[in-house]
């Protein structure tokens, strides 16, 4: 049979009559531990007042916390405010770090671009040098093989010449003879052209003195040089002008430029030659002439360059000749050839 609700609110009425069923009833709908719940709460209610105490205590430690959390913010903005001034003398020195980093990057690239150039450079240099060493090693390995070569025939040489010797020396003292010979000869040839050649140029200085109109005021006669040599005449003659000057003549079978040149350094301007002539009381201005029978082509050349004259036997003067000072073994400034 179903339970309306009719039927539940007789059940409540009964039970507001009767109130002791009320708790038989709550025993028989509710369980134990439902029906211990007021002890429960009470038990709860104990301790929730205990932790309310507990949280006027939390609250008041919180509260001092909250004053510690407070200043230790405090401390932590005045720590992050210094923090972020030493954080951006920090970012400008790493910046100023990294800007120094950057020009020594750029610096030791360029070194380093240099230092490669260089080494490059040497690289080269040194395969130059040792291409250059190998090749002249090559030389002188080929230069010692051909001069070992030279020594061997050298010394075959040096036999042969050791040989050659003895006989040069057998021939040179067979020529000394021959020259001892030679020279008694020419000694004797000397003692018979000498003279004639020194004839030759006596007749033809005086004719050609006679043809300038001059004098001879004395003899023509030659001067020994001791250890210098001989100047083959000399003469005093007068001008046409009336100036009074000494001859000097070297005279050669053949004149060549070479004798020119001698009588010139050997004579004219050699010191001790012109102390000999001087103390022979041979006086400035003299007149130098080379005399010869014969003469080479070059010889008028050198006799003009020298400012000598050049006196030929059967020709006559070819080169006319000029006055020299013997005391500064040079000729005179401003004076010409003596030719009319």
């Amino acid at each position: 049979m179903a339970f309306t609700v009719q039927d539940f609110e007789d059940l409540l009425r009964l039970l507001d009559q009767h109130p002791q069923w009320r708790e038989a009833l709550r025993r028989r709908l509710l369980t134990e531990e439902f029906l211990e719940s007021p002890k429960v709460l009470r038990d709860l209610s104990d301790r929730v007042q205990k932790i309310e105490l507990l949280m006027g205590d939390l609250i008041e430690t919180v509260k001092g916390l909250a004053e510690s959390v407070a200043a230790l913010a405090e401390a932590q903005r005045r720590h992050y405010e210094e923090f972020v001034a030493h954080r951006a003398e920090a970012d400008r020195r790493f910046a100023e770090l990294a800007e120094a980093q950057r020009r020594h990057s750029e610096e030791l690239a360029a070194l380093r671009a240099e230092t490669d150039r260089r080494l490059a450079e040497v690289r080269e240099e040194v395969a130059a040098a040792r291409a250059e060493a190998d090749r002249r090693f090559a030389e002188l390995a080929e230069a010692q093989r051909r001069t070992e070569e030279q020594l061997q025939k050298l010394s075959e040489s040096h036999q042969r010449l050791s040989e050659s010797t003895v006989r040069m020396q057998e021939a040179l003292q067979d020529l000394g003879e021959f020259r001892e010979h030679t020279k008694e000869i020419l000694d004797r040839f000397g003692q018979v052209i000498g003279p004639m050649i020194e004839e030759r140029m006596i007749q033809a200085l005086r004719e050609w003195v006679a043809e300038q109109g001059g004098t001879l005021l004395g003899p023509v006669f030659s001067v020994t040089l001791d250890g210098v040599g001989e100047v083959d005449g000399v003469a005093q003659i007068r001008l046409q002008d009336g100036r009074e000057v000494w001859v000097l003549v070297s005279a050669k079978t053949k004149v060549w430029p070479r004798s020119i040149r001698e009588f010139v350094n050997e004579v004219l301007k050699s010191p001790t030659a012109v102390a000999m002539l001087q103390a022979e009381g041979i006086q400035d201005p003299v007149m130098p002439i080379v005399f010869g029978l014969t003469l080479d082509r070059r010889s008028m050349k050198a006799a003009q360059t020298s400012r000598v004259g050049l006196l030929i036997s059967a020709q006559g003067m070819l080169v006319s000749p000029v006055l020299w000072s013997l005391k500064d073994r040079e000729p005179i400034e401003g004076e010409s050839d003596t030719s009319s």
